[in-house]
């Protein structure tokens, strides 16, 4: 069976599929927001939600058969992630130039912007890794870490309501 690859780019109205036949079974797909109908989102079952922000490019990673994704790799732009865990779909990442986003289930946001990443836990906890990892944090809610290229610890920060809702505002939130 091959393995399937999305490339999404929801705000410009493109969806890329690679690597299967069209009229296979989707476990995802591209809906109108409901706070938001103009917006699109991503919808993979009951357990996962991606919404991207404009600009955004991204991939979905780990599809095999029909089965939901086990992660994203964020290209450019931010994704806010709603993920709940089931038996089937335990864990979700994101995978960036410069650090790994691991989740058990939550809701957060991750955005690549100047040379680093940086990720806002809305609820739940993620855990932040440079993409070496060389250095982790476990982040809780309203709490953010900045991650780039040199090495060092990640440092966790309590992000002040302008930066929330900065980021939050670029979907719509």
């Amino acid at each position: 069976m091959k393995r399937r690859t999305w490339c999404l780019a929801p705000a410009a109205g493109l969806v890329w599929l690679y690597g299967a036949a069209a009229s296979s079974a989707q476990t995802c797909a591209l809906v109108p927001d409901d706070g938001n109908p103009s917006q699109k989102i991503l919808r993979c079952g009951s357990t996962l939600t991606i919404r991207s922000a404009k600009g955004t490019t991204y991939h979905l990673t780990g599809q095999r058969g029909g089965q939901q994704p086990e992660g994203a790799r964020l290209d450019s732009g931010a994704l806010l992630i709603e993920f709940t865990p089931s038996e089937a779909h335990r864990n979700f990442q994101i995978l960036t130039p410069h650090a790994t986003a691991a989740v058990r289930g939550t809701k957060w946001a991750t955005e690549i912007a100047a040379g680093q990443t940086s990720t806002l836990v809305l609820s739940g906890a993620v855990e932040v890794a440079r993409r070496d990892r060389e250095s982790s944090a476990t982040l809780g809610p309203g709490e953010g870490a900045d991650v780039t290229r040199a090495s060092g610890p990640v440092v966790v920060k309590r992000w002040g309501e302008p930066r929330v809702r900065k980021l939050l505002a670029r979907f719509g939130q």
